[in-house]
């Protein structure tokens, strides 16, 4: 704890001493004879973009190419596929999808880690999913893939996907005036000029905070504490909003402006709006946050030939990000200009998300989301198919995951096919009474000789146990047990305790055919009460789920709190 203090306040005592010769840089220059480079980068720790002559340059690393988080969605979802997921010891939890181009014969293969998401496409084989996804990846040191059976789990893959898409966006806009090359001058400049106003007007539009209803950025919107307007834009389904130095709060006897700052100071990407012919440095701001600038210097503003002159600066650690500036980049005022800072804002922002600070944080969320998207399909399959299918040391049991839902299905076709061949053999074959077959109609239709007291216990024993058969089978279908009770001789049960006993029932082996039945249908009490404990089971573990993925959600947001604070005080000890 104590040298992670001395590496912040060393850090800071650099930034305070690179600031100063920065700022005796740009005093240097501004004691020559303009014109002036409307950017002047530091010796390190930058890298910038003017587009007049990209050899010269000093541009940043390339961006790496990654899967777009629709990717799945459009490509995937709603269509024949297959998805996996296992356990590595090295690199966490895998998910992996696969599916086959009938037309091309080739096989999309994307593949998820905490680390990221791979994405290729290889001829159709018969290769293994597991020899597939360490071709993708040679780090892999899994032994095994299960398959995802749960239903909806496509919808659950989507999501994640899509966790990274980002619909609201907010940016800092800061006015340099002539000659200003400190951060308190910025961010002390009350009025803004007509130039910086009709710049503003080609960023968005001007908003009433008190009326405002849609993304506000951290603004107040109730008490009007963060100034009363704004400017707000909606550029392709995404929400904008700009903190502009202006119409943030002026606080008096306040150098640092620290109203403003905590706004702009935390923002990733900021505008920098020259209104004149002025050098500015990136290092000239304190700030964790701060990332990336885009440098717009006015030529001839307020004027029908009014043009705009733009440049790029960013942080080492910052990929390259598009559109491209232009040869010379220069923007004449109108919707162009508009479209491409807009762009260039949501790129840089995206870029800046791989810088080191912010990879960091995006690893640990990605790790924690993938996670818990990999236990709940693994729990969710489980449940749908039964756990036996997947650990052969489970014990089955009526009571246990085995009697769940293919278990059931299973066990209901049996019983139904048992029972239709029972009916059938009763049909074909005639009762017989001391080994001799007799006629239906002589038997039944007719009342019994003297010797049929003999024989009748028989016939009425094969029919009851028939029955109880037949009830024992597929009383484990608790659709056709709730529907259809007479196909399980529940009927003829409850007559036969209803009516007096007879004569045929003394017989011991009657009697012992009864107490057979009594407790057949005991058991399948005992099993309709199984069946209902097993639904009221799985609904509490559906919210017990639901509730820990809330508990999980509070937990990052709280730590993402917390870090924004640490951030905002080490901010707040520095100035």
């Amino acid at each position: 704890m104590l040298q992670s203090s001395r590496e912040e306040r060393r850090a800071a005592e650099r930034s305070d001493s690179t600031s100063s010769s920065s700022r005796e840089v740009l005093e240097r220059l501004l004691e020559t004879p303009g014109p002036y480079p409307s950017l002047v980068l530091p010796p390190a720790g930058y890298w910038g973009d003017t587009g007049e002559d990209r050899r010269n340059s000093q541009c940043g690393p390339e961006a790496i190419p990654s899967p777009e988080p629709v990717y799945y969605r459009h490509h995937f979802l709603g269509q024949e596929h297959t998805n996996f997921t296992g356990w590595d010891e090295a690199l966490g939890p895998v998910l992996l999808s696969l599916k086959h181009e009938s037309n091309d014969e080739q096989t999309r293969v994307l593949l998820r880690m905490r680390t990221g998401t791979l994405q290729t496409v290889i001829p159709s084989t018969n290769t293994p999913p597991i020899t597939v996804a360490k071709a993708v990846c040679a780090d892999l040191s899994l032994s095994s893939l299960e398959p995802v059976l749960a239903p909806r789990a496509s919808r659950l893959i989507a999501a994640y996907d899509e966790h990274s898409i980002v619909r609201h966006y907010k940016f800092g806009v800061l006015l340099q005036k002539m000659g200003q090359t400190t951060e308190e001058e910025l961010f002390s400049n009350r009025g803004a000029s007509p130039a910086f106003e009709e710049f503003l007007s080609c960023l968005g539009s001007r908003i009433n905070l008190k009326y405002h209803k849609g993304y506000r950025g951290g603004l107040d919107t109730q008490f009007g504490q963060t100034g009363d307007e704004a400017v707000y834009q909606v550029h392709k389904g995404a929400e904008i909003i700009f903190h502009v130095s202006t119409l943030l709060p002026f606080t008096d006897n306040d150098p640092q402006q620290l109203q403003r700052k905590r706004h702009i100071g935390n923002d990733i990407v900021a505008i920098v709006f020259q209104e004149k012919n002025t050098p500015f440095s990136p290092d000239m701001i304190a700030s964790h946050f701060l990332h990336a600038f885009i440098i717009v210097q006015a030529i001839e503003p307020n004027t029908p030939n009014t043009r705009y002159k733009v440049s790029i600066t960013a942080r080492d650690d910052v990929p390259m990000f598009g559109p491209p500036l232009p040869n010379p980049p220069v923007f004449i005022k109108g919707p162009d200009l508009r479209e491409f800072l807009l762009d260039k804002l949501i790129a840089a922002e995206s870029a800046c998300y791989k810088a080191h600070k912010f990879a960091q944080l995006e690893l640990r969320t990605r790790s924690s989301l993938l996670e818990s998207l990999v236990t709940e399909l693994k729990e969710k399959s489980r449940e749908f198919v039964g756990a036996e299918e997947f650990t052969s040391e489970t014990p089955k049991s009526e009571s246990g995951p085995g009697s769940r839902f293919i278990d059931t299905v299973r066990k209901a076709l049996i019983a139904r096919v048992r029972s239709q061949e029972v009916k059938k053999h009763e049909q074909d074959t005639p009762p017989q009474i001391n080994g001799n077959p007799v006629s239906r109609s002589s038997t039944f239709g007719k009342k019994s000789s003297p010797s049929s007291p003999v024989s009748s216990p028989d016939i009425h024993t094969q029919r009851l146990n028939s029955r109880v058969s037949e009830s024992d089978c597929s009383s484990l279908n608790s659709v056709e047990l709730e529907n259809n009770d007479s196909d399980t001789g529940l009927e003829s049960m409850s007559s036969s305790e209803n009516s007096k006993p007879c004569t045929l029932c003394l017989d011991p082996v009657a009697d012992l055919s009864q107490e057979v039945t009594r407790l057949k249908c005991d058991k399948l009490h005992l099993l309709r009460q199984n069946v209902t404990c097993q639904r009221e089971i799985k609904r509490l573990r559906e919210k017990e789920l639901a509730l820990q993925s809330e508990i999980a959600t509070a937990s990052r947001e709280i730590l993402r709190l917390r870090e924004l604070l640490k951030d905002y005080n080490t901010d707040a000890s520095n100035i």
